[in-house]
């Protein structure tokens, strides 16, 4: 089978013995600097048996001869007879393990085990604990439905309703144990024009979102077709409004409209850094 020049589009696997989480972030990283090509993505995980590698490699070449070019395949398959069963595939190959662990023991002078699964055995107790109680804080505090301890927070994300303060606090939550309220700006603002006392107080937390007005009306049209709310007009006039209230409170906001929530939570976590925020945070997990 010969491969067709249309590079716009390509299939891709992410494949696991155990939830695939490892070659999914790998992979997706290194497809992100090929903006060029539209990706779609499967996820296999839990392929921990010869016959569901058959039924997968199946599959696979099936795949490739219905698309006319083989798809990219990225896998942890420590476990060296399905490894082997895979790279048979009708498919472009990136075993993760395989091309990093063999450089690694070199520059370690050391053997790797090349077993499954001990990854996931690398959890830090006092890491995944404040990491839940991360969690269970910013959903407590999402969109300003507890403000008396939101001066609690690590971080507390502004910004217009539909402008990712969410995601981004569940991410910052999840991923780095950071303590996110979110506090949704509405016309209740804008006619005070002034923001909360209790957000004024904790100036130093706030990380304020801007969004362009024709992005803002797509999201918002998803969710409210044809209202007001969602009207391009209202967006418009709305962020007129959320920077003049950005700029009486001296602040910068990050732009969300074409970001990812881990872009835009790599901003905030870079700032922590500076301020020696997140370095306490580290320091407090390892003397629990």
């Amino acid at each position: 089978m010969s491969e067709t020049n249309n590079n716009s589009k390509r299939t891709v696997f992410f494949i696991s013995e155990s939830t695939g989480i490892t070659a999914e972030t790998l992979g997706m990283s290194l497809l992100s600097q090929f903006p060029q090509i539209e990706f779609t993505y499967i996820q296999r995980p839990f392929i921990d048996s010869v016959d569901k590698v058959k039924s997968l490699v199946a599959e696979i070449n099936e795949m490739a001869q219905s698309e006319s070019f083989r798809p990219l395949v990225f896998a942890t398959m420590p476990e060296e007879n399905i490894n082997h069963l895979l790279q048979q595939a009708k498919c472009h190959y990136y075993e993760v393990f395989e091309s990093f662990l063999d450089k690694i023991g070199n520059d370690l002078k050391a053997e790797p085990v090349f077993e499954s699964g001990l990854s996931h055995g690398l959890v830090n107790e006092k890491v995944y604990d404040s990491r839940i109680d991360a969690l269970n804080f910013t959903l407590k505090h999402d969109d300003a439905m507890v403000l008396k301890t939101i001066g609690d927070a690590d971080v507390i994300i502004i910004g217009l309703s539909r402008s990712g303060k969410t995601p981004t606090s569940l991410y910052l939550a999840l991923k780095f144990g950071i303590k996110a309220a979110n506090y949704p700006i509405t016309e209740d603002d804008f006619q005070r024009n002034k923001l909360p006392t209790v957000l004024l107080d904790n100036h130093e937390k706030l990380f304020a979102t801007k969004i362009k007005a024709k992005r803002l009306h797509q999201i918002r049209e998803k969710r409210m077709p044809n209202s007001s709310y969602a009207a391009l007009s209202t967006c418009k006039e709305e962020i007129k409004k959320v920077q003049d209230l950005y700029t009486q409170y001296n602040l910068i906001p990050m732009d969300v409209t074409s970001q990812s929530i881990e872009e835009l939570a790599a901003q905030i976590v870079r700032k922590l850094h500076k301020t020696g925020t997140l370095k306490k945070k580290l320091h407090s997990w390892e003397n629990k």
